[in-house]
C-alpha cells in the first residue's frame, strides 16, 4: 500500500539525519570572464544546484575550486532553445532536508488559551448580514494571523536553546507563509461579502518562552506534530473536493505549506530528542498520551462548501494514515 506523502516526509524527518550528497552548483558570470573566484570567495546564495534543484536542497559547503563552463538552459515553453549561460561551476556538499516536500495553522497559546487578534471589518452592503461563509473565512484569516506570533515565539525559543540555523531559517519561513495564508483567507472573505477585513491589535501581554528542551519538545508535539499535521492532511483532501476553483486553489496553497510546517515540527522534536536526555523523551511521550486535538470539520466544510460528512471522513483517514503511524514512530524514538 502506498504511504501518504505527508507521512513519508514525517518519517524522513524522524530518521535522525538529512539526506546529503555531493553535487555541483553554478553561478552566472559575464561572458568575458574566463576565470572563476576561489571557493573561499564564493557566496553560496549565488549558486544554483545543477542540473536541477530538488525541493529541500540546501548548499552547505563549497568543496572545491570552480570551472568556467557554458551551462545549458531549459527550452522555452514553446520549445524554443535558449543560449547557454556563461557560468562558474563548483563541487558542493548538498543537504536535502525534506525527502518529499509535501504539501492548517499553528495556534498561539497563552496560559492554555488560544489568542487571536480581533478583526477590523466592514461589509460591502451597509446593514446587510454577512454570509456564514464570509465569516468563516474571516475567522480563518485571524487564526492564520495568530500563527505568525506562534512561529515568532518558537524562533526565540529555538535560539535560546541553541538550535541549528537550518531550523531557525525554516521557522521564519513558516511565519512568512502564515502572513500569506491570512491574506488569502481575507481575500476569499472579501469575495463573499466583506469590503474590508484585517487584523486589529494582537492581544499579546507577555511572551513566555519554553525554558528547556523538554518543554519545547512537548509543545512542538501538541501544536505541530499533532494539531498542524492533522489540519494539513485534512486540508489537502478538502482542497481537492472544493467545487469553487478559487477556494480549491487557496486551500491547496495553505495545505501544502502547512504540511511543510508539520514536517518542521517533527524535525524540531527529532533534534530535541537527539541532543536532549531522558527528560525530553519523557516529555514527548507524555504529550502524545494527552488527548489528541480535534479539527473543526464543520467550519472547514463551510469554507470549502462541501459536506461536513466528507470532511469528517477525511479527518478519519488522516488519523489512520498519517497521525497514528507518525505518533507511533515518535513513541519508538
Amino acid at each position: 500500500m502506498n504511504r501518504n506523502p505527508l507521512l513519508v516526509a514525517i518519517l524522513a524527518a524522524l530518521s535522525g539525519c538529512d539526506d546529503s550528497y555531493d553535487g555541483r552548483a553554478c553561478m552566472e558570470v559575464p561572458a568575458t570572464q574566463t576565470t572563476c573566484p576561489i571557493r573561499a570567495e564564493v557566496d553560496k546564495s549565488h549558486l544554483n544546484v545543477a542540473p536541477t534543484v530538488k525541493c529541500g536542497d540546501e548548499i552547505v559547503e563549497v568543496t572545491g575550486d570552480g570551472k568556467r563552463e557554458n551551462v545549458s538552459q531549459s527550452p522555452l515553453q514553446d520549445g524554443t532553445p535558449r543560449e547557454p549561460l556563461p557560468s562558474c561551476c563548483y563541487p558542493v556538499k548538498i543537504v536535502h532536508h525534506d525527502a518529499s516536500c509535501p504539501t492548517p495553522g499553528r495556534p498561539y497559546f497563552d496560559a492554555g488559551q488560544m489568542l487571536f487578534a480581533p478583526l477590523r471589518s466592514s461589509s460591502q452592503t451597509a446593514g446587510a448580514p454577512l454570509s456564514q461563509v464570509a465569516i468563516a473565512w474571516a475567522r480563518a484569516g485571524a487564526a492564520e494571523h495568530a500563527s505568525v506570533a506562534a512561529f515568532s515565539r518558537l524562533a526565540l525559543e529555538l535560539m535560546t536553546l541553541g538550535a541549528p540555523n537550518e531550523l531557525l531559517r525554516a521557522v521564519h519561513q513558516a511565519a512568512l507563509d502564515e502572513v500569506g495564508h491570512a491574506d488569502l483567507c481575507w481575500a476569499v472573505a472579501k469575495r463573499n461579502g466583506y469590503s474590508e477585513v484585517c487584523a486589529a491589535e494582537f492581544p499579546l501581554r507577555e511572551v513566555k518562552l519554553a525554558h528547556d528542551l523538554a518543554a519545547l519538545a512537548a509543545a512542538a508535539v501538541r501544536e505541530g506534530c499533532l494539531a498542524e499535521t492533522l489540519g494539513a492532511a485534512v486540508a489537502t483532501s478538502v482542497a481537492a473536493l472544493a467545487p469553487d476553483p478559487e477556494v480549491s486553489a487557496v486551500l491547496g496553497v495553505i495545505a501544502r505549506e502547512e504540511a511543510t510546517h508539520a514536517v518542521l515540527s517533527f524535525r524540531i522534536v527529532a533534534w530535541a530528542l537527539r541532543v536532549g536526555g531522558a527528560d525530553v523523551k519523557a516529555a514527548v511521550r507524555a504529550a502524545l498520551q494527552e488527548p489528541w486535538p480535534a479539527l473543526d470539520t464543520e467550519e472547514l466544510a463551510l469554507r470549502a462548501e462541501v459536506s461536513s460528512a466528507r470532511v469528517a471522513d477525511a479527518a478519519t483517514r488522516a488519523l489512520v494514515e498519517v497521525l497514528t503511524p507518525a505518533a507511533n514512530r515518535l513513541l519508538a524514538a
